[in-house]
Order: structure tokens, then sequence, then C-alpha cells
């Protein structure tokens, strides 16, 4: 048999290589953008723990080898991708299937740049060494502010899941939320007049013994009356029901008595505990008024500048959306005028301000109590909603929707419904997010609202919008990449909102499907 020559056997990558599809070749570009990036976030790992003594004071040889290691093989990485892009890109250019070329392009280009951002940040801090403690400090604040961002972003994506429509007035629908708080925690500190802890005294000292009554009632009875029975069934409850209200005065005063009792109890004996029963009811008190006022917000918003127009062309409901949210900013400011309104923080929150975790020789880390608190709150709201999304009766009727809304209306789904229902979720977030921004100490104001919503539709667009894990993705990304990048790069504090904006330049031109964009083609939420 005749044995291939050498320019054959040197011919045939090449012809293989010009034989395969264009969907294969772009799927080994869209790899190797991961592959950069992954490996280029590992090599700014790896040199932030060397040089912040985490591995060793001095470090050993080994690890200083390892990032020297990294480095020369992400350069020998872009040189070879280089020499492999161009080959790709010359055969592209030779085919006459006109397939675009921009996949190749920006898959190498935003490969490059992680890699130069890795040396850059690997210059720097090599050049000024930090220590442990103040990089789990910005560590800490860029997970509050991931948080933050996340829960706003969380209404941008179920909305668009839903309509896909960007509802650009949800920053304001925070800020009314935040004004809502407000108005709720004047009302319970008299104007002012009295501290946190007497008017979450007060306000504990009728929710704290509803609440009790509330399990004293007979909630199955009650709602049982109220469902669709035959005359047989009417007659067999009805004594049960006659009993029911006959012993419904009892157990309401029996509950308010216990419930009243035992706070009362509590302030008497144990004086921290009564105070830190009182500091959450006073808490959620000011949270709920904060999440109803967006709630109530965003359903006149949705039933008139939104249903109206759901069959319009897709512009048409942007546009509204953004001339909603200059007018909710023109409101607030007739209202409450330019005067920033500040939150009254309870004692346990303020007194003293932080939490000193020590590391021994790492240092010492101040942790915010309300920071601490604000990330709590936003992973329990987040699982909450995602528990209702993917558990629920509603959550499944919210994925059809937004799946064919067409198709969910004949199987009985209501459609107006869950499209409410999707923005009343999406607004009890923002709402709580306000709040939450409140007591940590943020100015409310009328434009309080508009960076926070620029920030969070960021987020979202960085996870991929119309897709729940995507939104929390991006939250948390956005926050650390603005807590972390500028010290890493070397820039000062300023240059925060460069940064943020300039991610969403980027991932918009190497990335318009988001982090975890794929999924949203086979899910909408």
């Amino acid at each position: 048999m005749a044995q291939p020559s050498q320019g054959q056997r040197l011919s045939s990558p090449l012809m293989q290589f010009r034989q395969m599809g264009a969907a294969d070749v772009d799927a080994y570009a869209g790899r190797y953008f991961r592959f950069a990036a992954i490996f280029s976030i590992l090599r700014i790992l790896w040199v932030i723990a060397q040089t912040s003594t985490l591995l060793g004071d001095p470090p050993n040889q080994w690890v200083v080898d390892i990032e020297k290691i990294v480095g020369v093989a992400l350069t020998v990485y872009a040189i070879t991708g280089a020499i492999i892009f161009a080959i790709a890109l010359y055969f592209r250019t030779q085919s006459e299937s006109n397939e675009p070329i921009s996949k190749l392009i920006t898959n190498y280009a935003g490969a490059v740049l992680f890699i130069i951002v890795a040396s850059r940040v690997s210059n720097v801090v090599r050049g000024d060494p930090l220590p442990v403690n103040i990089w789990l400090g910005l560590l800490q604040t860029g997970i509050i502010r991931g948080g933050i961002y996340a829960l706003i972003a969380l209404g941008y994506t179920l909305v668009y899941g839903i309509l896909f429509m960007i509802n650009f007035a949800h920053g304001e629908i925070m800020m009314l939320g935040a004004y809502g708080g407000w108005l709720g925690l004047m009302v319970m500190v008299n104007g002012g007049e009295r501290s946190f802890e007497a008017g979450a005294a007060s306000v504990a000292a009728v929710l704290v013994p509803l609440g009790v009554v509330l399990l004293f009632l007979p909630l199955e009875d009650i709602a049982g009356r109220f469902r669709k029975r035959s005359s047989a069934e009417d007659v067999v409850a009805a004594p049960r029901w006659r009993v029911t209200i006959l012993s419904l005065p009892i157990r309401i005063l029996l509950g308010a008595a216990v419930g009243y009792g035992a706070l009362l109890g509590l302030g008497l004996t144990a004086p921290h505990i009564y105070e830190l029963v009182i500091t959450i009811v006073g808490l959620l008190f000011v949270l709920a008024i904060g999440m109803l006022t967006s709630v109530l917000a965003v359903i006149v918003l949705e039933r008139i500048a939104y249903r109206p127009l759901r069959h319009a062309p897709r512009l048409t409901p942007l546009i509204s959306a953004i001339g909603a949210s200059i007018f909710l900013q023109q409101v607030a400011l007739r209202i409450f005028g330019p005067i920033p309104r500040v939150y009254r923080a309870p004692r346990l929150l303020s007194d003293p301000v932080t939490i000193d975790l020590d590391l021994g020789r790492f240092g010492i880390v101040p942790i915010s109590k309300v920071g601490l608190v604000m990330t709590l709150l936003a992973f329990g709201l987040m699982a909450l909603l995602i528990f209702i999304v993917r558990r629920t009766k509603f959550g499944r009727a919210m994925r059809a929707v937004a799946e064919d809304k067409n198709t969910a209306a004949l199987m009985g789904a209501n459609v107006d419904r869950v499209i409410v229902i999707t923005f009343v979720l999406g607004a009890a977030l923002a709402g709580a997010t306000g709040v939450m921004l409140g007591f940590r100490g943020e100015q409310v104001k009328p434009l309080f609202g508009f960076s926070y919503g620029l920030k969070a539709f960021t987020s979202a667009v960085l996870g991929g919008i119309g897709n729940i894990p995507g939104a929390v993705v991006g939250g948390f990304f956005l926050g650390l990449a603005e807590a972390l990048g500028p010290t890493a790069l070397g820039f000062n504090t300023s240059w925060q909102n460069v940064i943020a904006f300039g991610l969403l330049v980027l991932v918009i031109i190497f990335r318009p499907t988001g982090l975890l964009g794929e999924i949203v083609a086979e899910k909408k939420v």
C-alpha cells in the first residue's frame, strides 16, 4: 500500500480543520474563552493568597513558581490561540457559506482580555501586597452589595421571563418601598420623639398577641365553612360551625392574654431576649410596610402603564417603562421634597456597628451587623422565591405562562393574575431591599433607586436576563467586581461605576446571553 507523502500528512489536520462545520468551530471558540476565563481567575486568586500571607509568610518557593507557571501558560495559550484563530478566520473567509466571523473574534478577544486583566492584577498585587484581613473586608463588602443587586435584579428577570419586557421603573419601585418603610418607622417612633426600642415595644405589644391569637383559632374549620359543599355536607357541618362560632371569643381572648403575658414576662425576667424580640418585630414591621408600599405601587403601574400595551410593539412598553420611571421620581420629589430621609437604626445594630472577628495572625476583620442581617435576609428571600417558582402550583403556572401564554390560558391558567403576581413578587423583593438599604445608612431621596436600578439591570444582563439563578450569580459577580476590582487593578474606589458599567458593555459584546444564558433558551424562568 502506498504511504502518504509528508506534504499529505501535514495538510491532513488542516483539511480536517477546514471541513469542520461553523457550529463546531464556534463551540471550540466558546470553550477556549471559558478556559481562559477560568484559569485567569484562578491566577488572580492564587496571587492574592500568595501575597497576603495566606499560604505562608513568606510563602514557599513552589507557591511562587505555580503562579509564574500559570502566567507563562496563559501567555502561550494566547499565542497559540492567535495562530489557530487566524487559520480559522482564513478558512471562514474562503468558505462559500458566508458564516459570520463575529463569534470567533469576540471569543478570542474576550479570552485575551481575561489574560491581560490577570496579568495586571498579578503585577499590582505583588507590587503592593495587602494582608488577609483587608481582602476579607473587601470580600464582605462585595457579598453585601451582591445580595442587594441580586434581590433587585430578580425583579427585572422575573418580569422579562414572563413578558420579555424590561421594567426600567423597577428602581423607582424600590425607592417607593424605602420611603414607605421610612414612613412606617416614623409612625412607630412617633416622628422621632421615641427611640426605636420604645416604638418597637408598642408595635410588639399589638402584633405578638395577634400572632398568638392566630395559633388559637380553628383556621381549618373557618376555611372549611367557606368551601363549596353539597347540601348534605352543610347539614353535617352546621353543628360544628355553631360550636366554632361560640368558642371564637374565648379563643381570641385566651390567645391575646397568652401572647401579651409571654411578652410581659420576657421583659421582666430576660430583658436582653425581650429587647431582641421587640427589635426583630419592629424591623419586620418596617420591612412589611416597605414591601406593601412597593407592591401597591407596582399593581397600579402594571394596570395603567403596562397591561394596555401588552400586545403593542416591543419598543412601546419599554418607552412606557422609562416614562413611568421619570414620573415616579417626580412624584416622590413633589411629595417628600429634595431633603434626604434617614432611617433610625435599632441599638442592637448600631451600638457597636461592627463585630470584630479575630483571625489570629491574619488580623481582625470588622463585620458589619447591618450587613450580616442584610446578607442573611437576602439569601432567605432568594431561597423563598426560588422555592415559589420551582415547587408551588403558582410557580408551575408562571413557567407555563413564560413558555407560551396562549397554551397556558387554554390549560386553565389565569394569565393576567400570573403576570400581576409576578410583578408583585419582584416589587416585594425591591421594597425589602429599599428598607434594608435605609437601615444600612443610605439616604432615601427621589433619585435613590435610579443608580441601584441600573446596577441591578447590569446584574441581570451579566447573569442572563430571564434566568433566576443567573440574576443571583450576576448580582454577586457585580458586587464582588465593584468591591475587589479597584484595589486589585490598582485604581481608587471612584472607578467602581466604571468597572460596573464596563462589565455590562463587555458582556453584551462578548457574551450577549449572559453567564448562564444557555438555560434561557430552554426555560424562560
